[in-house]
């Protein structure tokens, strides 16, 4: 059977998972793929899998035990930096002389400058390192901006650059100016989602979500893949969900039963 994956993954296999299941997806979308089932239906343990395999982690694919694995990936499409998974979390980490939530050292990882260039930060200084690209990067900023206002809306809360030396994103929220530390957990996870997509500049890339709608709002679910597709159109989304409000906003074509592809 001949593949086009459109430069995503477009098939992919595990047997012998755990010693007791076998996974076969022969066709993923290149688009949305939104992955729904009971609890323990084996969504995670898919996604775990899918995501170790396409980027190489020989120990986390171990630890499943399969007996074969085996995907199709576009030769053209470079994996380097373009393969991302964002799990649902807010928990405190096991170092106690942190205070800082599992998932806002995500946020902060994304937001801040770091040695793999990754970050929003890293981003907007390109105005300074490609001047050629000043207003294109800027664009994007806009882009970025105008969809975490839209979505923050109803909250009164709007994002913009600090003023000061550290050009922080911050939020203002009527006279006050808000931190990323001071946003709930549903509004870290949104940022830390938007922002993800948005870093990919626009490039063929993966996107790995299981379950984005922790902590959302109904009114972000139902609008959240058309914002992550808004910021980047050539991300191939691959979520599980228990939210039918995921789905409702014109998305059920791309719903795929975990009963349909698991033995």
């Amino acid at each position: 059977m001949k593949l086009i994956s459109e430069g995503f993954i477009g098939y992919f296999e595990a047997q012998g998972v755990f010693g007791c299941k076998d996974f076969k997806w022969n066709w993923i979308n290149p688009d949305v793929n939104i992955l729904v089932g009971i609890n323990g239906c084996g969504k995670t343990t898919l996604l775990n899998l899918m995501y170790a395999a396409i980027t190489d982690d020989i120990k986390v694919i171990k630890s499943y035990n399969p007996t074969l694995v085996n995907f199709h990936l576009d030769d053209n499409f470079e994996k380097d930096g373009s393969i991302h998974f964002i799990r649902s979390f807010d928990t405190p980490v096991n170092d106690k002389r942190k205070n800082e939530s599992q998932l806002l050292q995500q946020l902060n990882y994304v937001l801040f400058q770091n040695k793999e260039g990754f970050s929003f930060f890293n981003y907007r200084m390109r105005i300074l390192d490609e001047p050629y690209k000043a207003v294109e990067i800027q664009k994007n900023i806009d882009l970025l901006f105008s969809v975490i206002n839209e979505m923050f809306a109803e909250t009164g809360k709007s994002v913009e650059i600090s003023k000061d030396n550290t050009s922080q994103l911050v939020f203002r929220q009527g006279d006050k100016l808000l931190s990323v530390e001071n946003l709930s957990s549903g509004e870290k996870q949104l940022l830390l989602l938007l922002i993800t997509v948005f870093l990919q500049d626009r490039k063929p890339a993966v996107l790995f979500a299981d379950e984005p709608e922790v902590s959302l709002h109904i009114s972000w679910q139902q609008v959240l893949i058309d914002n992550l597709r808004r910021l980047n159109p050539n991300c191939q989304i691959i979520l599980a969900t228990h939210s039918p409000s995921i789905i409702s906003k014109g998305w059920g074509d791309k719903v795929v039963q975990m009963s349909s592809i698991t033995k």
